[in-house]
């Protein structure tokens, strides 16, 4: 965003670039009454107002009484040692705003709305001209502004409570924490902070838990709190933090950014997330491979019969290395798919089909009879805080904690596995899910047509961790379920 300063009728202006001039402006905001934002210092704030437009060399800017204002960037620069104060003002201002004012479509305030005056203050934007600028800036921008600030598996109630500390993890570190699309793909799981900045203890335990916190917990924080007022808990828990961090240059900041990069704990985080996003990603299409084979495989079959279609069609791990190959296979087993879980395997049986296949053929039958799907996947349950779930579900999975390879063509797998059965027993016991380390040892063979199968495999290790009561909440056929 560039601002300026720039002299009308005499007197000193602030400008900011609101794009090219030959872009139309809606006519009610070149006259009429002008929607007012807010200039927040600490517990005050006050109504501002903006002048006009003007045209500077082809670009069109709105004008309003001289302030020396910066952009949000400067939270992690020349304001960082404010960064704490500067969040809590803009929190308790948000809080204090109107819906109509806060216009939070997807539960964000646009960062591009929120300029930081060099004393400390805060100034906010009114929605008109967000839009004005939304409308006007690149799609990178765009993107930075908004999508990049949305933690897309947090509660939409909560998205404030997350982009306030996401400000302090900006201040912090001079990044974004969701703005990696590694780190979007593989689960909102951010880069830790202490590789850009030795926080202290209790701050960087409260920025890290507000990223990072499940479902339930959002739902416990919020309430029937709706828009900004649940800022207010955000406003209660950084009361009496420690913020310790200077102020720096730009050039302090970039140069702190290529060094934590250059690390190799960083390389490697990164690494794992780039590596579950594209195993996300390739379980979010792998419906329309799936459709495809299947149409495809119909007029096969009118013709060449099923068998000679399966013979010739290559699994859909082909190109995957034998990791992406196991990875896929545990995909598989948490949605109870049988023709995926077998797709790269030949000339042997997983230990895991029989059970897979009793359950899928149980899975469905309830579906036809109970009309909801009573297996929960046991990593999204996991990964959701283990809420309650619905009466007599149960909850299934593999969550796979390492995966190790042995010489050229054997790799084990170390997991957790979670199971409504106990050890001794295929009958569900009902109130329990029950935790096993598990080891698996796979075989591979490198095929003529270019790809990995597992030739075979062998449950090394099944140790029981222990059972885990199940919280329960009655099956109400009105309410979406897991």
């Amino acid at each position: 965003m560039e601002i300026r300063r720039i002299v009308r009728e005499g007197k000193e202006k602030t400008a900011i670039a609101v794009g090219h001039d030959d872009i139309s402006i809606p006519k009610h905001l070149m006259s009429g009454e002008k929607h007012n934002g807010f200039i927040l210092d600490g517990a005050d704030r006050s109504e501002w107002y903006w002048e006009g437009f003007c045209s500077i060399e082809g670009t069109r800017y709105i004008y309003f009484d001289a302030l020396d204002i910066l952009t949000i960037d400067a939270l992690s620069s020349e304001l960082r040692d404010k960064a704490l104060d500067i969040v809590r003002t803009i929190a308790r201002g948000l809080m204090e705003s109107s819906p109509a004012f806060l216009d939070l479509t997807n539960g964000v305030f646009p960062l591009s709305r929120i300029l930081l005056i060099r004393d400390g203050r805060v100034l906010l934007l009114p929605p008109d001209i967000g839009d004005i600028i939304s409308l006007t800036q690149s799609e990178e921008e765009n993107s930075r502004d908004r999508t990049d600030i949305i933690r897309g598996n947090a509660e939409i109630q909560f998205r404030l409570i997350t982009e306030m500390a996401e400000l302090l993890y900006f201040a912090a570190s001079g990044l974004l924490p969701y703005a990696d699309e590694a780190i979007r793909g593989s689960g909102y799981h951010p880069v830790p902070l202490r590789y850009f900045a030795a926080l202290d203890e209790k701050t960087d335990g409260f920025i890290s838990f507000v990223l990072s916190a499940k479902v339930k917990e959002m739902r416990d924080i919020m309430g029937n709190i709706v828009g900004g007022k649940n800022l207010a808990w955000f406003l209660d828990k950084t009361t009496g933090l420690v913020w310790d961090l200077p102020a720096r240059s730009t050039t302090e900041r970039d140069a702190t950014i290529a060094a934590a990069k250059g690390n190799q704990e960083y390389a490697a985080f990164i690494g794992n997330a780039e590596k579950k996003a594209k195993r996300n990603a390739f379980w979010r299409v792998k419906g329309t491979i799936i459709i495809i084979s299947a149409i495809a495989g119909v007029a096969l079959i009118s013709f060449f019969g099923s068998w000679l279609y399966r013979l010739l069609q290559p699994p859909v791990t082909a190109g995957q290395d034998q990791v992406a190959v196991i990875e896929a296979l545990y995909d598989a087993q948490n949605i109870l798919d049988v023709e995926l879980l077998t797709d790269a395997v030949k000339g042997c049986r997983l230990p895991q089909e029989m059970e897979i296949t009793n359950l899928f053929v149980t899975s469905r039958a309830r579906i036809a009879y109970e009309g909801f799907n009573p297996v929960i996947n046991a990593e999204e349950w996991v990964e959701a805080g283990k809420p309650a779930i619905p009466e007599t579900a149960i909850i299934y999975g593999v969550i796979v904690d390492s995966i190790t390879q042995l010489d050229d063509d054997t790799f084990v797998a170390d997991a957790t596995w979670y199971t409504p059965y106990s050890a001794d027993s295929t009958q569900e016991t009902g109130g329990y899910v029950y935790e096993y380390h598990i080891q698996q040892t796979f075989d591979f063979e490198w095929n003529k047509r270019g790809w990995w199968n597992i030739t075979g495999s062998e449950m090394t290790i099944k140790e029981e961790l222990g059972r885990e009561t199940v919280e329960y909440v009655p099956l109400n056929p009105a309410t979406p379920t897991l």
